[in-house]
């Protein structure tokens, strides 16, 4: 296996545990609601918070990329 393939695969097995990470973090902190039919659902995030989660990761993504260092 050469190092490019190395690479990526460690980068999805981390990506994975850190969306995992993060989908459970999101679950504890947001209530559910629950329908007449008993069906859990999440609510939307609004328009400005998923803007800015958004924009997290861009910023993200570019100090691990190293094009945000100066």
């Amino acid at each position: 296996m050469n190092l490019r393939t190395r690479v990526l695969m460690i980068g999805g097995v981390v990506g994975a545990m850190i969306g995992v990470a993060a989908a459970y973090l999101y679950l504890r902190s947001t209530p559910t609601e629950v329908d007449r039919e008993g069906v859990e659902r999440l609510p939307s995030p609004s328009p400005g918070k998923a803007l800015t989660i958004g924009l997290s990761v861009l910023t993200v993504l570019k100090q691990i990329t190293g094009l945000g260092a100066a």
